[in-house]
């Protein structure tokens, strides 16, 4: 709370400073740029009378959920291969979206749990070491959302649809993404595998959209059938090898080390691979799947897209801020709603792949007052 003697000092989520008030030079820890005098003159701290919702959402990275969203519409649309039987079949695409969304902001919560002491250290402006929320009810709030993601994604699978079997599809493909998401928060984060387990958890996020509408075994358990098709794993491969490069990049959010990094040659160079690969994919379908054709306009529209995040990238290696490295990670993720957009204009047609575009304007509108990484 503010005492009675000092301004009122609102919660800025994008300032990364650490508040400093006790007469010391005034730089910014972080930026390594020199705070001004007006700046420096009261301490910016988080309130604890923030909005209870602006908290969580900041908690959980809400700009970034709605990637989510349009990864799991896109895939639930492109299993379907057409937007009436997909609309025809939205009670389980409703339950598998709310799946995804509740292990994302799982993951989300998990993250910042593990990240505790160093954020503490480095990021004391953020919901948990700041003591905007307990520790205790994020951890509460953590597992609850994981077993409703993994409960919503077995249930999915055996809503009554007429023109689509039971099938275990989603069950599987959730609690192996539940796995993977402790996994990466957990003992995997200080390792060389976690950037490739995220990759992992993205491509699984468009499987999961695509699950339930793929047989698997609850027709007949003795002669199983797994249905994922060619260019739903092509694409899913390309949304996981992109999101590998970016967490790459996202190693160096706190400043790259003098003469360049591994991280950044690996990342940048990965995210061009996923890109590659997403540009390609939908060419693996059988003739006459796609509305439109995935020629080279389609590669094009991918390579545009793709463009400011490698553009944003090959100046951090000139300039190596912070604030920078944070720029291109948050650009790099929200990318994954254009890259939607663009698969659902093959699949449904321009409207539906404006509708999925509109997703960005929501992410960069939320982005603005909260962060994405």
């Amino acid at each position: 709370m503010n005492r009675n003697d000092e301004p009122d000092i609102s919660y800025d989520p994008e300032d990364d400073r650490v508040p400093l008030r006790d007469g010391s030079s005034g730089r910014d820890e972080f930026s390594e740029q020199d705070v001004s005098p007006e700046e420096d003159a009261v301490v910016l701290r988080p309130s604890l009378s923030a909005p209870a919702w602006i908290r969580w959402a900041q908690l959980v990275r809400l700009p970034a959920v709605f990637t989510v969203i349009a990864q799991v519409v896109v895939a639930w649309v492109v299993a379907a291969g057409d937007p009436a039987v997909a609309i025809a079949a939205w009670p389980r695409g409703a339950m598998v979206l709310l799946a995804a969304i509740a292990i994302y902001w799982s993951g989300m919560i998990l993250n910042d749990l593990w990240d505790f002491e160093e954020d503490s250290r480095e990021r004391p402006q953020r919901p948990l070491p700041s003591g905007q929320i307990s520790i205790g009810v994020a951890r509460s709030a953590a597992w609850g959302l994981w077993l409703v993601s993994v409960t919503l994604g077995i249930a999915s699978g055996f809503v009554p649809l007429a023109d689509h079997p039971p099938t275990f599809a989603p069950g599987l493909i959730g609690v192996v993404l539940a796995i993977c998401v402790v996994l990466y928060n957990g003992p995997l984060k200080p390792t060389g595998l976690a950037p490739a387990t995220m990759g992992v958890c993205r491509a699984l996020c468009f499987l999961l959209g695509a699950a339930p509408l793929v047989p698997l075994g609850a027709a007949d358990l003795l002669t199983p059938q797994v249905g994922f098709a060619p260019h739903l794993l092509a694409i899913a491969g390309g949304f996981g090898l992109y999101i590998t490069g970016i967490t790459f990049l996202s190693r160096l959010e706190t400043g790259m080390p003098a003469g360049g990094s591994v991280d950044l040659n690996i990342g940048l160079g990965l995210t061009l691979v996923g890109a590659a690969v997403l540009a390609s994919a939908p060419r693996v379908a059988p003739a006459g799947f796609w509305m439109f054709e995935a020629d080279l306009r389609y590669s094009f529209l991918v390579g545009l897209i793709t463009l400011p995040v490698l553009m944003r990238g090959l100046r951090i290696s000139v300039a190596s801020r912070p604030e920078a490295i944070q720029n291109v990670i948050r650009s790099g993720v929200l990318n994954l709603i254009p890259y939607s957009a663009a698969i659902m204009l093959l699949i449904a047609g321009p409207w539906w792949g404006l509708a999925v575009f509109g997703l960005a304007i929501a992410a960069m509108l939320t982005a603005r007052r909260l962060r994405v990484t």
